[in-house]
């Protein structure tokens, strides 16, 4: 390793000790020497060090060209299968281009199951784009939901999609209209996931475990109706909320205080669409998620 590459690894030691940095799920750290798995085009992608180093890997990226205004620059693609759940964060580290550069980070996935990912037959996400017209390394940190991420298809597709795994990540780099001619140059040093403490997506395992409130739902899966059967063991104000695969609320059934003992409430999703939802009961002493499943 040369000075400047020492240099740069005790620079990006800094960074990670001194911004608590969250890695989250990683997909990929740069740990290594080569760059398995990823496919470049229009961008040059080349890892930086001579060494491993898992905490401060990372891969330069940059134009052998000089780049115009209102232009496309490239892109990366990493080919790797992985689930990104709805509701969580999807988290790039990007170094800055101190220039009008706008990035998209995009999710792609092989419907047809054809190991190919072909945009008249296939589906992606696309993030809104993001200014990377900063200085040093930045987490770009986007939620994965309809808010932030477009659907993509030549069909009449939605987010459900996230129920499978990605075929890829794709990242394209755009020169926006004040972007100052010059070669492009950037680094990437790590893709990760980073679990929403307040997704409910998150207690999917809490329908296997013991329930609390001796929660269930029969029929489940149903359609469109379904009873919502839970014991209290004390008298109390009781809140019990539906809610759908990305954390939205779609009805409240129960607000009001309950005496201890077995209660049941319908839930008729008659006016929803197919897909899992959850119901959540709350209460001064516990807060408890189940999940549930809409087969139309």
């Amino acid at each position: 390793m040369n000075r400047i590459q020492a240099v740069l690894v005790f620079i990006l030691s800094l960074f990670f000790l001194n911004t608590g940095y969250s890695q989250g799920v990683i997909v990929d750290d740069f740990s290594v020497k080569s760059l398995p798995g990823w496919i470049w085009g229009g961008v040059e992608m080349k890892y930086s060090h001579q060494e491993d180093n898992k905490e401060n890997g990372f891969a330069d990226l940059f134009t052998n060209n000089e780049i115009s205004s209102k232009g496309y620059i490239g892109k990366i693609l990493l080919k790797k299968s992985y689930l990104f759940t709805a509701g969580n964060f999807v988290n790039v580290m990007l170094k800055g281009v101190n220039n009008d550069v706008s990035v998209k980070i995009n999710l792609l996935y092989d419907v047809d199951n054809n190991s190919s990912f072909n945009s008249e037959q296939d589906i992606m996400l696309s993030s809104q784009p993001v200014s990377m017209n900063f200085e040093g390394w930045k987490e770009i940190k986007i939620k994965l939901d309809q808010e932030n991420f477009e659907v993509v298809s030549k069909f009449n597709d939605s987010i459900e999609v996230t129920e499978e795994n990605v075929y890829g990540i794709q990242l394209d780099f755009e020169a926006g209209k004040n972007y100052k001619k010059s070669k492009f140059e950037s680094g990437i040093a790590l893709i990760s996931e980073i679990p929403n403490k307040e997704a409910l997506t998150s207690d999917f395992s809490n329908s296997s475990k013991e329930s609390y409130f001796n929660a269930s739902n029969y029929p489940n899966p149903f359609n469109p109706l379904t009873t919502i059967s839970y014991n209290l063991p004390q008298s109390t104000y009781v809140t019990i909320s539906v809610y759908d695969r990305l954390g939205r609320q779609v009805q409240i059934l129960v607000d009001q205080n309950q005496d201890s003992g077995q209660h049941s409430v319908d839930f008729n999703a008659s006016e929803y669409p197919s897909g899992i939802y959850f119901y959540r009961i709350k209460t001064s002493e516990k807060t408890e998620v189940r999940k549930m499943l809409l087969t139309k």
